[in-house]
């Protein structure tokens, strides 16, 4: 058995899996707001201790673990060893060090796209793109069947893209990156607006949406949305020519009412050609889980 751990900017998500990667248990921990101020200490503390939590909540033995995987959710990574915000996070050498076992650790975007190629909706594509659309936007490129790694960290930031001239400030420091506008951050952060709501969710906007409250400024923020998804997409396609797009993060539980609306629009923008297919991630939440137990090496 083995132990996958997905670290995001507002939780963490961790599951034991069998051989054949099939998720035995699973914990999630959202992190408080208080906790969020020094997230990395919060980051280690909650790996130690739900690791212990979740052997001993299922009477499994800690010698019965093989490796633990981290999907950690910054990009910098070498060695094992996260480097963020002038600080050098040794995570995994903890982790390692508190329980004996080896632990791997990789960019969470590319752990659920690994998952995704390995076992879900882009296996039977030979040149694929994996997009992770919440918070912000992450990506992870395939090309016949590997996984692309730049030569540096800095490499396939899809979400910083620029798409906007002069646009809105991102946190990165630029202007109009494409997560400003498609991830789904952004489009939440819209409907906070409109009906001047505190906290925003599918549940709650597929709700309003059924109900037609509002319904002409709901399109409108959607039809934007899409619009901004569409134009980003149509770049990674002009440049990369995949053969299918993977969207994965929160904007699955939205599908009813992006998805139709995203083909048209990609279409409308290829007229010429055949746009990729543009499929949901299979494992949603899951992915992050699973791929990060996939990791034999830092």
């Amino acid at each position: 058995m083995k132990i996958g751990i997905d670290l995001g900017g507002s939780h963490i998500g961790i599951g034991v899996v069998d051989e054949n990667y099939n998720i035995i248990q699973k914990m999630d921990y959202v992190w408080k707001t208080e906790e969020k101020k020094d997230i990395y200490n919060t980051m280690e503390k909650y790996c130690i201790k739900l690791i212990k939590e979740i052997c001993e909540n299922n009477k499994i033995g800690l010698t019965e673990i093989e490796s633990i995987g981290i999907g950690f959710p910054k990009k910098n990574i070498k060695d094992g060893i996260v480097y963020a915000d002038n600080k050098k996070i040794e995570i995994r050498k903890k982790i390692e060090k508190t329980y004996n076992i080896s632990t791997y650790l990789k960019n969470d975007v590319k752990c659920s796209g690994m998952c995704e190629k390995t076992l879900g909706a882009i296996q039977k594509y030979d040149n694929a793109i994996f997009l992770t659309l919440g918070t912000g936007i992450g990506g992870a490129y395939f090309y016949k069947n590997e996984l692309v790694v730049p030569n540096t960290y800095q490499g396939m930031e899809i979400g910083h893209m620029i798409i906007q001239a002069n646009g809105k400030t991102c946190r990165c420091g630029q202007k109009g990156c494409f997560e400003e506008y498609a991830s789904m951050r952004a489009f939440r952060n819209k409907i906070r607006e409109i009906y001047n709501l505190e906290d925003v969710n599918s549940e709650i906007v597929l709700n309003l949406y059924d109900k037609k409250e509002k319904i002409n400024e709901m399109n409108q923020i959607i039809d934007e949305y899409i619009e901004y998804l569409g134009i980003g997409l149509s770049n990674l396609i002009n440049i990369f020519e995949p053969d299918a797009i993977c969207i994965g993060g929160s904007f699955v539980h939205y599908e009813r009412i992006f998805m139709k609306k995203l083909e048209n629009n990609l279409k409308s923008k290829f007229k010429n050609r055949d746009i990729p297919k543009i499929l949901l991630a299979q494992y949603g939440n899951d992915a992050g889980i699973v791929g990060a137990a996939m990791l034999k090496s830092n």
